[in-house]
């Protein structure tokens, strides 16, 4: 369900093994819905009950399982913002489903 290239993981593994030692967990979570589809971010937090559990590669990233069922899994690189790396992570199947009622034309 997830697809996760090098870099991503090898950054996933670094941030995961800090967070872990806190009781924080990586979560996948919808932070937008938008014209421009869904977007996502990565959460160090604590862990859902329901959550479903999805490796990538040595460490495993939670999401609720609406989202997994919604999007279909996840292709996760990185890129640079700035001077940082950070994740770049997007469905496999996008969803323009707007929180919008005037905007745009996705809402019908």
């Amino acid at each position: 369900m997830i697809e996760i290239n090098g870099s991503a993981e090898a950054l996933l593994f670094d941030k995961a093994n800090y967070f872990e030692k806190k009781g924080r967990f990586p979560r996948l979570v919808i932070t937008e819905r938008s014209c421009r589809g869904a977007m996502f971010r990565l959460f160090f937090t604590k862990i859902e009950a329901e959550d479903q559990a999805l490796d990538a590669g040595r460490k495993k990233i939670y999401v609720a399982p609406n989202v997994v069922s919604e999007f279909n899994g996840f292709v996760i690189s990185t890129e640079r913002f700035f001077f940082a790396r950070r994740f770049l992570i997007m469905p496999k199947k996008q969803s323009y489903d707007c929180d919008c009622d005037s905007k745009c034309d996705n809402n019908k």
